[in-house]
């Protein structure tokens, strides 16, 4: 997964948003992925995402069983990237969060 690249700024944030709701349970996922994408570079990749939504989330302290989430963030990010580049990209994809 460390070679796949995003190729616009609503998929990265579909995927911050997948990772976090989907993987993290986050009920905030809006906020947090607004916090996220900051300490995010311009062009991160799926690890990047990972690890910034772990910092943020052990920041708060609402980070528990990290290896099993992080487990889980990587099956996401995998499912996600199986969908086609269209839909990663539909801001509509992980609905009004």
């Amino acid at each position: 997964m460390t070679d796949i690249q995003f190729s616009t700024d609503d998929e990265i944030d579909n995927a911050i948003r997948a990772v976090l709701c989907a993987a993290f349970c986050a009920e905030d996922a809006e906020e947090l992925r607004r916090v996220v994408r900051l300490r995010l570079p311009s062009a991160p990749t799926p690890v990047q995402i990972v690890d910034a939504v772990c910092a943020e989330l052990r920041w708060r302290g609402r980070l528990e069983f990290e290896e099993q989430r992080r487990l889980q963030a990587a099956q996401v990010l995998a499912a996600f990237f199986d969908l086609p580049t269209s839909e990663r990209e539909a801001i509509s994809l992980m609905g009004a969060v």
